[in-house]
């Protein structure tokens, strides 16, 4: 949609800055975008001095920038407050280069949503940096994690690190990447941790609290509420007090992703809430490997505690008939993927879905296989540019299974946010969870999904008659520990 106020303020950019060092013409269309938002970022570092604009609030704008306040004379600084926050959703009543009473009040319900309590309606590096992003500060999803958001601007936006590298956490209503990080950076801040980084690493595991019923660390408290609600497991409320609905709460997460259920936090349930993988030092029952697996392989899996070992159906290391009979006789179940190319975001689409649908078919048969659940691996970064196709690959193959008629189920191998998105929408019945890639932007910021059965947590190695080998490590929740027979 067209905002006209939106659309003056390009204008103004272009007329201002076109022809100078580092700006690039926008469209005049009226409509807030990226390129809008660099526009203005790049004309601030114009008036700021800096010798190579490149629209990146980066620590060179930061140290530049002054606070602008109520009768600034920095006339096109305001100029490019006032274009950022009607770009932002708020409204100081005009584009005039005047820094009065309606532009404060404009800062000041920005500071609001915030979550910032000091509303004093004066503009400092974090408060602009904030303004000049796409990030959201007005309430699009779950009020609660909002409140979140803006509890953590609240308590921690002072720290330096915080500040730094977190910013102003986006108040919208929606657990993400940023989210995640600065809970973890709240943390650490709470461990006494000099230096925060937002890693969940050595230290801060060794400092992780044990928080139980009756435990007085309000704090802490408040961030494991925190952690638990954008986990989809609520409280009742965030008071700062280990009760009977914390200790519940508590329970049932640690039930959920198969942690001992002691209504205690202490490490493992503060990764598992924290980090895709969790503690990955914890010690799963389902492995998946490329190395065809023989008597000495089987028996060395049995002997480490795995009952279920995942093998790919075709390919370059898919099974054969005779090492599915090892892995029987052993008395491991088989967990059956399907993975050709599915590491590539354009591999993707309808004519694949019932391409592979297919294979899988002639493949489960060819082994003998009765019945059981296939897992589809979505096996990369899958950016919301490929949930389109992602999609359609998989409602194609729930059709082509529903279309023979056979007892095969559909499952996907993938990373939190589109095994979340595909089982939505009904084309899968379990999810296999790619968990140890911490970095993938579909893992970070996002719960597990509901229907998990294998999370894959770690790459170890094993010792076996004449060597070891390399197996990937998951967590079971046993809705399926694969195909027995």
């Amino acid at each position: 949609m067209v905002d006209e106020a939106v659309k003056i303020t390009q204008r103004w950019l272009n007329r201002t800055y076109s022809g100078k060092k580092g700006y690039i013409v926008i469209d005049e269309d009226g409509i807030t975008g990226g390129n809008t938002i660099k526009a203005l970022t790049i004309a601030l570092q114009i008036e700021l001095g800096i010798t190579e604009p490149n629209g990146n609030f980066g620590p060179a704008t930061t140290s530049a920038f002054k606070d602008i306040a109520i009768w600034s004379d920095k006339a096109n600084q305001v100029y490019i407050l006032q274009g950022a926050l009607f770009c932002k959703g708020y409204n100081p009543t005009g584009f005039t280069g005047t820094f009065g009473e309606n532009t404060k009040n404009a800062v000041i319900e920005f500071q609001s949503d915030a979550g910032l309590t000091n509303l004093t309606g004066v503009v400092d590096s974090l408060l602009m940096k904030a303004l000049l992003n796409m990030d959201s500060f007005k309430l699009l999803g779950d009020s609660k994690i909002r409140k979140v958001q803006q509890n953590l601007n609240r308590d921690y936006s002072s720290n330096g690190y915080f500040r730094a590298n977190i910013g102003l956490v986006p108040c919208d209503g929606i657990y993400e990447r940023i989210t995640n990080k600065a809970l973890i950076y709240a943390l650490q801040i709470e461990e006494g941790i000099v230096e925060p980084n937002g890693n969940f690493g050595p230290a801060t595991k060794a400092r992780c609290p044990r928080l139980r019923l009756g435990s007085r660390q309000s704090k802490l408290i408040y961030l494991l509420q925190y952690a638990l609600y954008v986990n989809g497991f609520d409280s009742s409320g965030f008071d700062g007090l280990y009760g009977e609905n914390t200790k519940k709460a508590v329970t049932d997460f640690q039930r959920f992703s198969s942690l001992d259920e002691t209504g205690v936090a202490g490490m493992q349930t503060w990764a598992s809430l924290l980090v895709s993988k969790g503690d990955e030092s914890r010690k799963g029952t389902i492995c998946d490997c490329s190395t065809t697996i023989t008597p000495a392989i089987a028996k060395a899996l049995r002997s480490n505690g795995y009952i279920s070992v995942g093998r790919y159906l075709t390919g370059n290391y898919k099974i054969t008939p005779s090492e599915l009979n090892i892995i029987f006789e052993e008395g491991l179940n088989f967990v059956p993927i399907f993975e050709t190319f599915g590491n590539k975001g354009d591999y993707f689409s309808t004519f694949q879905g019932s391409n592979d649908a297919k294979d899988v078919i002639e493949a489960v048969n060819n082994l003998r296989l009765k019945q059981g659940i296939i897992y589809f691996a979505v096996d990369f970064d899958a950016l919301d540019k490929y949930i389109k196709g992602v999609l359609e690959y998989f409602a194609e193959i729930y059709k082509v299974f529903n279309d023979i008629g056979t007892s095969f189920k559909v499952g996907i191998y993938a990373p939190r946010k589109i095994s979340s998105i595909v089982s939505k929408a009904g084309y899968t019945c379990s999810s296999f969870v790619c968990d140890m890639s911490t970095e993938f932007s579909g893992n970070i910021g996002y719960p597990l999904p509901k229907d998990w059965a294998i999370d894959q947590i770690s790459t170890i190695s094993i010792e076996i008659i004449d060597g070891n080998i390399k197996i990937d490590n998951s967590i079971s929740s046993g809705r399926d520990i694969g195909i027995s027979r």
